[in-house]
């Protein structure tokens, strides 16, 4: 086990195929104005992986760096973007839990929403018709954790993607950082999370604000280029001064027999789905690495022999293990590239005309934008 090196290869309230936000249609163009230009000498992204049960290995690391380094991790990063159960953890940050309140409340989810390896065998005959695990019991674990807060309720700019089904198209819930962003801060923190980790095969779609939702794995599951995206489309802070910390859910070593190589139902039928997230990250680093740098981009993750964690099976002792080991051998590193910046106080810049919405920074309305 060991650091995985960074690759050397290789957003929204949105109506698009890509990631890059469009202007809203403004109704009363006379009367609003774009929010003045922010300025960022340097601006730090907490970019978080999907994994299901292994993203307590995310929020393990974040603790032990804690710990380690008497620091708070809300306080480095201008923008934190989650996928999956990556999300969930970036939900709970944004919601004002310590890393070490989201590992204990992770570990309660996992318990509640996976059965134990004994009691998934009788379940697997599901999963030709319907989905392997109840999505009640996931709300229900969600909401003991984020409770009825909404999106707009966050202490920190967030960006969560999911994926419609419906449309065929991106969907990334975002605080109200832009006064364009004007919708997705009424929708319940757990609506977002049952959406972003809406993993098929395992969970049914989550229907959010009229659309239907499943994990944003499926397209990005290393959000890292989808919060540079924001950065740049909606901040207009330049790309030389982003800096990316990203942390997987355990890199496993693969193994690719040459039978897949023939294709077929049956033999890709196991390996498919962390092939596809395991290369979407992958390719999200190195687009990452591309767009800011090998330098300004830190992937924090543990190699290990394939086959030993899954999705819905990861034994939670083992995960602190390894997150511990990462940790030791990160913390120099992350001293060295992050702890340098404070993030500067982030506050929404849309109005609340109901009762505990955001504080209004702006005396200007814009119309909901259109997703």
């Amino acid at each position: 086990m060991g650091v995985v090196p960074a690759s050397s290869t290789g957003a929204g309230e949105e109506n698009l195929s890509g990631i890059v936000s469009t202007p809203a249609r403004q109704d009363h163009p006379s009367t609003t104005t774009e929010p003045p230009t922010p300025s960022f000498d340097r601006f730090q992204v907490l970019a978080l992986d999907g994994g299901g049960a292994k993203a307590l290995f995310t929020a393990h690391v974040l603790a032990r760096m804690e710990q380690d380094l008497g620091v708070s991790i809300n306080d480095s990063f201008d923008l934190i973007a989650g996928t999956s159960a990556g999300g969930i953890v970036a939900l709970g940050l944004g919601s004002g839990l310590t890393p070490s309140e989201i590992v204990g409340h992770y570990e309660e989810l996992v318990n509640a929403v996976f059965p134990a390896a004994r009691r998934r065998l009788w379940r697997r005959p599901r999963q030709l018709t319907a989905p392997i695990y109840d999505a009640d019991a996931l709300r229900a674990a969600l909401t003991k954790v984020l409770g009825d807060r909404l999106l707009g309720h966050s202490a920190k700019r967030l960006v969560i993607p999911a994926w419609d089904v419906q449309r065929g198209s991106v969907h990334v819930f975002k605080t109200p950082h832009h006064t364009r962003l004007t919708r997705d801060w009424r929708i319940p923190m757990v609506d977002i999370a049952m959406a972003t980790s809406a993993a098929p095969l395992y969970f049914p779609a989550a229907r959010v604000d009229g659309h239907r939702l499943i994990d944003g794995g499926v397209w990005a599951n290393n959000p890292s280029v989808v919060a540079i995206a924001e950065a740049v489309s909606m901040l207009d802070v330049p790309l030389a001064s982003i800096r990316v910390l990203n942390v997987g859910t355990i890199d496993q070593l693969t193994n690719h027999p040459k039978r897949l190589d023939r294709g077929g139902l049956l033999n890709w039928a196991k390996p498919i789905a962390p092939l596809i997230l395991n290369a979407g990250s992958r390719g999200g680093q190195g687009i990452a690495e591309h767009l800011i740098g090998k330098d300004a981009y830190t992937r924090f993750d543990a190699r290990v022999p394939g086959d030993l964690y899954a999705l819905d099976s990861a034994d939670p002792k083992d995960l602190a293990g390894l997150a511990a080991s990462a940790s030791r051998e990160l913390s120099p590193i992350y001293t060295e590239r992050f702890t340098g910046h404070r993030a500067a106080e982030y506050k929404p810049l849309i109005g609340d005309r109901h009762r505990g919405g955001p504080t209004s920074t702006s005396t200007t309305e814009v119309p909901d934008e259109a997703h």
